[in-house]
């Protein structure tokens, strides 16, 4: 697992799906969109962060574009966790609890 926290949040990357990709879609995404906070792995075949996690937590955009590329055109290894706040308070306002 790759885990790093966000400025608000966190990403998670399992990457023993990784192995099978072919696309590596979250880094193309991640350079396109985001930061270009990942490389691959080819000894590997996985995506590993180029930078430490201090300067992910802070380099991150929180763009959304890797776990949405993965989904898509990867094998659904990503997760960005991002709270919302208010979020509970409002479901349990109109009866979704």
């Amino acid at each position: 697992m790759i885990e790093f926290e966000t400025r608000t949040g966190k990403v998670v990357i399992d990457d023993s799906k990784c192995v099978n990709c072919k696309t590596f879609a979250c880094v193309k995404a991640c350079s396109l969109y985001g930061a270009h906070l990942f490389r691959i792995n080819l000894k590997a075949n996985k995506p590993e962060p180029i930078y430490p996690p201090e300067d992910l937590k802070r380099m991150c955009t929180e763009c959304l574009a890797c776990e949405q590329e993965c989904f898509l055109r990867g094998l659904d290894a990503v997760r960005i966790e991002l709270p919302l706040y208010g979020l509970e308070e409002y479901r349990k306002k109109v009866g979704l609890y």
